[in-house]
């Protein structure tokens, strides 16, 4: 049935060990109702690893039992507007399969080692071009899971709120191994950037957010830059793509990937960092017109997680009261250097989000949102400054997620989704009264 694995404890790319007892490979999605039932021979709890890129424990094993879906990596059907495969399918493989045909999905990642499975039940919040569509499961259609009784479960759109449920359920509701997603043709994009200080950002913010296109922002607090990256749909553009835009790409796939080991290790000091990341930002600045499809920013991180060493946290916060959050994080950043010297050392991201109430734990349930995304190699000093960095992102209202954010704590989540939390323990109580596929880390931020 399967292959089962004993695993001594291991750590992801982010130094976050998993403690499985057992990790199972399954072959077949028919065989998780015997993985659910057998209690005894595949111990509590049941957690599903798809390429295992989470930033938080949200798969960790509690020595229990590790499912690794990735032989289920069939796409099934491809039709006009929407596309049905396993969930172990890597989302990368799907994009190129689907561009190949002249089709995409309505919102395009950076990173291509997702699996459609992990797709479907998180929330991976993604730079947006209208309301409705912010994060990924919101182009999910039609979910098939196996229940933690054992039973199979379809679900589709027509049933609109157990749907929002599902799709930020993170697992604790059901395996999925089956997922419809909603399609699109392929549509150029056009790429322009502005190089801009926070105070010049401060004040054409209103132009900004107003004129049409995905936002995504790349943040420098100890140089006082902001790169504003526009990504504009356009059916009758011409595709062009300019040097700057190809070292771009390749940064984004071959450096920042292996940055502990390569820039990491040849510029030690921040100030020469600094210098190498300014300078990207400023040519980024000075490139105009770029027109291409979604799917040529993707990258794909190694297959070995570990081998990634980029890690990230995620909080998103009103997009009215944006730029005084960048004001505020800018002067956090430079304070804390100063009092532990210590600054993260890969540039900041950040993404504009419209209103998504797609998923019950979207970041952006409540109204448009821009994220704050501090990145780091996970270098000595990295987990102290999360601890900080969370606290002064829950004052200032911010939202994290259960598998992005990092050290998370129970007031932060109860600050931010209030009375969606209660919702969601009381369902998953009902549907898992056994605590089938609960682990620690969820138990202690949702009860």
């Amino acid at each position: 049935m399967v292959s089962k694995v004993t695993r001594s404890p291991g750590a992801d790319s982010s130094g976050i060990f998993r403690r499985p007892r057992l990790v199972l490979k399954l072959k077949r999605f028919e065989d998780l109702p015997a993985v659910l039932d057998k209690t005894k021979s595949y111990p509590t709890p049941v957690r599903v690893v798809g390429a295992d890129y989470s930033q938080t424990r949200c798969v960790g094993g509690d020595g229990g039992t590790t499912v690794d879906l990735g032989a289920l990596d069939k796409i099934l059907e491809i039709g006009e507007t929407t596309v049905r495969a396993q969930a172990g399918v890597r989302l990368g493989t799907l994009v190129q399969a689907l561009a190949e045909r002249g089709l995409e999905l309505p919102l395009t990642p950076e990173m291509g080692q997702i699996s459609l499975g992990a797709l479907a039940v998180t929330t991976l919040p993604q730079a947006s071009y209208g309301a409705g569509l912010a994060q990924l499961s919101s182009c999910v259609t039609e979910l098939k899971l196996i229940t933690p009784q054992g039973k199979q479960m379809v679900v589709t759109e027509r049933e609109r709120d157990l749907m929002r449920v599902l799709r930020s359920s993170f697992g604790l509701l059901g395996v999925v191994h089956e997922v419809v997603l909603r399609l699109r043709p392929q549509t150029p994009v056009k790429i322009d950037y502005q190089n801009l200080s926070l105070k010049d950002f401060s004040a054409r913010f209103n132009s900004t957010i107003k004129a049409p296109g995905a936002l995504r922002l790349h943040i420098s607090p100890f140089n006082d830059r902001i790169t504003v990256e526009r990504r504009t749909l356009d059916e009758m553009a011409s595709l062009t793509r300019s040097g700057i835009w190809q070292i771009r790409n390749s940064v984004m796939r071959n450096v920042l990937p292996a940055f502990g080991s390569t820039v990491g290790s040849v510029l030690a000091a921040p100030g020469l960092r600094a210098v190498m990341l300014s300078g990207m930002q400023k040519a980024l600045g000075s490139t105009r017109g770029v027109a291409i499809y979604a799917h040529e920013w993707m990258r794909d991180m190694p297959t070995e997680a570990w081998k990634a060493r980029h890690t990230y946290s995620l909080w998103a916060f009103p997009e009215a009261a944006f730029p005084q959050v960048l004001a505020e994080y800018f002067a956090f950043c430079k304070a804390y250097y100063k009092e532990h010297r210590y600054r993260c050392n890969v540039v900041t991201g950040a993404s504009r989000l419209h209103q998504d109430r797609g998923s019950l734990f979207s970041v952006s349930y409540t109204g448009p949102m821009f994220t704050l995304e501090p990145s780091s190699t996970g270098d000595q000093g990295w987990d102290d400054f999360l601890i900080d960095f969370n606290d002064f992102a829950s004052g200032l209202g911010g939202t994290p997620t259960f598998n992005q954010t990092r050290a998370l704590q129970v007031e932060h989540v109860a600050k931010a989704f209030g009375e969606r939390i209660k919702l969601f323990r009381a369902l998953r109580q009902r549907t898992d009264p056994l605590n089938r596929l609960r682990n620690s880390y969820f138990a202690y931020l949702l009860g």
